[in-house]
């Protein structure tokens, strides 16, 4: 190991770390929603030309500054748009919002009646407001930067969207009344961060933008590239930095670091990735780190070849206690405590400390962590989109801004600001965090010096008196694994892939060890099958093979099955072979249920979902395990044998969460030798929400199908392309992040 005078030296590499370094006049950090909703709408009132707006998620009616100052402009994000764009002739703006994936649907603001300000229906959007979504890239990815750039001159990167469930002051106290979203529902208490930069590196993110937005399909859009930079930006007339924000640092390079993975043409960037380690590697007395996410392999080995050198870092990892909600409590917070328990173990000198902030009065709920921020020696700052997963490091979109201290000044600065957020999660002064580390000589014993003294304060107090900035802690993150769910838990490739999904990746995850003596004409065979079932699965997705299988069109021709005696078993034998010739199984539990009753359509579809599951595993044992292990090489026999040893919730996994169609899962499962029994249950557990939601969007479908107003007939097409999407979920798994 290398000892610490042997530390690789930090410095920005063009292409490897990072895209281009370009200088800002000023460099600010909004420190959570208050502050950055509040600066970014007093930016957006100063733009006269040009807003374009970058996003994984947006909505029109969040409110960007909490109460209303009272000083004539909108407070909500879709409003204040339409006021800038009536009363400014010449300003354009450009929003790039992510393809999102269906399982999204929920969380989103509804697009399609056009009733927000960037709606489909562009009838209904102002001329000069620009929508795209962006679905420009590969399966299961997704555009997760975050930029907001104003006149050329102005723009903010980092963690934040303008979306729901986001504002928050820094206090995050459990109770405040303004933290709800538009519906005014209330939400826990949610950290981030935000950067500010102009001048060249502010015209760089703009041609950022624009390449995006290129990509997307809008064309380049000319006004992006029309920067004023002819005088100091504290001259220019029409200057968007906010008033209300100071300056960290100023004339400082900034390092771009970006992800972007290899798709139609677009060359692979992991600059993020590299930037990382990069920082972790150069570090020597402190690294700080704020994120949302901690799944990234490559991340965790850099972390735990520093933890054991002799001499090395303290390593304080902030995280939030949950990730999310209950998939993603058992796929992504599962992979973190894996990785943490690695960690532990080469954590010999113990200079690890794995924290999460909690917050009394919040119950069952947790604070989210959302921020990406990594400080190195107080003298390296990053902040910008990118979570420590996989997926940020090769498979989705990502924008970092990273700068280095080159003064004691700047270093300062720095620091000062790495200790007002540790004292904002221990709801102490910036001053008291300070003065313990210059005592403590450590920022971890500072740490427990401050938790000591709450404890102490509220033993003296009595529970019924707990001082007040008991509130606030930073507790021990554990890494304690649930065996079963350990065991259960799919190949994390499938969960958190860093690269686009291809056939040979899901062929290395999901193929059996075992090998079975197979002629060479069972072996073709079985390709052929393969193949065979691709393409069908393909004319009806992409040909006008799919035209004819319009639910309301197979509902009517087989409503007589409904009345037969034979119906159900002539539904179950039809059902088996359409699923078989690779009609999406959605579909065909949908026209099941329209035509039957809901309870006897339900039962149903489960079990014409069953036996299709059945026939394709005993088609894809008799002629797909030599097949894939021709095309497998061998490779990765260890990770084949713990897939096939997963048991009833993989198969449960995989069908709730599907990462192949229907049938190509079914003939995988065949090929692998899943155990029966296994598939079986986890087939009809996993299946069985799907159906039951379906037999209820079908009541629900009929009768709404019973009215003639446009906005039922709009709203029976809008869930018949949700349900058409769901068959894409997999293409989308664990997006992550926000």
């Amino acid at each position: 190991m290398q000892p610490s005078a042997q530390r690789d030296a930090f410095a920005f590499q063009p292409g490897q770390n990072c895209w281009r370094v370009e200088t800002t006049e000023r460099f600010g950090v909004c420190v959570d929603g208050e502050c950055y909703f509040a600066m970014l709408r007093a930016s957006l009132i100063a733009a006269r030309r040009c807003i374009a707006i970058a996003a994984w998620d947006i909505h029109s009616r969040v409110e960007l500054v909490r109460p209303d100052p009272g000083d004539g402009w909108p407070t909500a994000l879709g409003d204040l748009f339409v006021r800038l764009l009536e009363t400014r002739p010449e300003l354009e703006v450009f929003i790039l919002l992510w393809d999102y994936a269906p399982i999204y649907l929920l969380e989103r603001e509804p697009l399609f009646f056009g009733e927000a300000p960037w709606g489909k229906d562009s009838s209904k959007r102002h001329p000069r407001l620009h929508f795209i979504k962006d679905g420009h890239h590969p399966l299961m990815a997704s555009q997760h930067q975050k930029l907001v750039v104003i006149d050329g001159a102005l723009a903010y990167c980092g963690g934040f969207d303008l979306s729901k469930w986001r504002w928050d002051t820094n206090a995050h106290q459990a109770d405040e009344p303004r933290r709800c979203d538009p519906d005014g529902d209330p939400y826990p208490p949610f950290h981030d961060l935000q950067v500010l930069v102009d001048g060249a590196a502010a015209i760089a993110l703009g041609e950022l933008f624009a390449d995006r937005w290129e990509r997307a399909g809008g064309g380049r859009p000319p006004v992006l590239q029309q920067a004023d930079t002819s005088a100091p930006a504290q001259q220019r007339l029409h200057d968007p930095w906010p008033t209300g924000l100071e300056p960290l640092l100023e004339a400082m390079p900034v390092g771009i670091a970006r992800t972007l993975p290899a798709f139609d043409g677009q060359p692979e960037a992991r600059e993020s990735e590299q930037l990382y380690l990069d920082m972790i590697r150069s570090a020597e007395k402190l690294l700080y780190i704020e994120n949302q996410y901690l799944t990234s392999r490559r991340i965790a080995e850099a972390l735990g070849e520093s933890l054991e050198q002799p001499q090395g870092p303290e390593i304080i990892l902030i995280l939030p206690r949950e990730t999310g909600h209950w998939l993603e409590q058992h796929t992504m917070d599962l992979i973190r405590a894996r990785l943490l328990k690695g960690l532990r173990q080469a954590d010999r000198y113990q200079r690890l400390q794995v924290l999460y902030p909690a917050v009394d009065g919040l119950g069952d709920a947790s604070m989210m962590v959302h921020a990406k921020l990594m400080i190195a020696d107080d003298r390296i700052l990053r902040i910008g989109s990118s979570n420590l997963s996989n997926r940020s490091m090769g498979l989705d979109s990502e924008c970092d801004l990273c700068i280095v201290a080159d003064s004691e000044a700047a270093h300062n600065a720095v620091r000062q600001l790495r200790q007002q957020l540790l004292a904002m999660f221990l709801a102490v002064e910036p001053d008291l965090m300070a003065q313990l580390e210059v005592e403590s000589g450590a920022t971890a014993r500072a740490i427990a010096r401050i938790q000591d003294r709450k404890q102490s304060r509220e033993t003296e107090a009595g529970s019924e008196a707990a001082h007040p900035d008991a509130a606030h802690s930073l507790e021990p993150l554990g890494d304690e694994l649930d065996p079963e769910w350990d065991r259960q838990l799919p190949d994390e490739r499938l969960i958190d892939p860093d690269q686009p999904l291809s056939p040979q990746l899901v062929s290395e995850v999901v193929v059996g060890e075992e090998h079975e003596p197979h002629a060479r004409w069972r072996t073709w065979v079985g390709i052929a099958a393969l193949l065979v079932f691709i393409a069908l699965a393909a004319a009806w997705r992409w040909t006008p093979i799919g035209e004819w299988l319009q639910p309301a069109i197979l509902a009517e021709a087989a409503r007589a099955l409904s009345d037969s005696i034979w119906g159900a078993p002539l539904a179950v034998a039809l059902f088996v072979l359409a699923s078989l010739a690779a009609v999406p199984v959605t579909l065909l539990i949908l026209v099941t249920t329209l035509v039957f009753e809901p309870v006897s359509g339900a039962l149903v579809a489960l079990v014409s979902a069953t036996l299709s599951a059945i026939a394709g595993y005993g088609i894809g044992g008799y002629t797909g395990a030599r097949a894939v292990e021709k095309r497998l090489g061998g490779r990765l026999a260890d990770l084949r044998q713990r897939l096939t040893q997963r048991g009833i919730l993989a198969v449960v996994t995989l069908r709730i969460v599907p990462v192949a169609p229907f049938v190509v899962l079914n003939l995988v499962a065949g090929a692998m030798r899943v155990r029966f029994r296994d598939y079986v249950l986890g087939t009809v557990l996993g299946m069985s929400p799907a159906v039951i939601a379906m037999a209820f969007f079908a009541e629900g479908l009929l009768t709404l199908l019973g009215r003639s107003d446009m906005r039922s007939l709009a709203l029976i097409v809008a869930m018949l392309l949700a349900l058409v999407g769901v068959v894409w979920l997999g293409r989308w798994l664990a997006g992550a992040d926000d």
